[in-house]
């Protein structure tokens, strides 16, 4: 029998917020446990350091990772220069210096 793929829309988001609220309902019992004043409460208020501390732990070190790990700054890329012949042509020919302007008499032929 053949596997099929069936798509299911906003499935990871109904998942992640039944998960959510998952852990939401645990936090909220390991709390009202840490409460009791006996060693099953000393137990649970002890995880309950750990895991703050821990978890602060780690949000330091994200954090000084993050900031290591910024790209350094460059400076934008010049344009690609596009070879002549590849070149869209030009509507006026390119201005000529002043000097290749100038008519040289003694290149002409006399009319003699």
């Amino acid at each position: 029998m053949a596997e099929r793929k069936i798509a299911r829309r906003g499935s990871v988001r109904t998942l992640a917020g039944q998960l959510e609220e998952g852990a939401g309902q645990l936090l909220k019992g390991w709390k009202t446990q840490a409460r009791r004043p006996d060693a099953v409460g000393d137990a649970s208020y002890r995880g309950l350091e750990l895991v703050h501390g821990g978890l602060g732990f780690a949000v330091r070190s994200l954090t000084r990772l993050e900031k290591a790990t910024q790209p350094p700054h460059r400076s934008p890329k010049p344009e690609p220069r596009i070879p002549e012949h590849h070149a869209p042509a030009r509507a006026t020919p390119p201005a000529r210096p002043a000097s290749a302007r100038r008519v040289r008499r003694e290149a002409r032929p006399s009319a003699s």
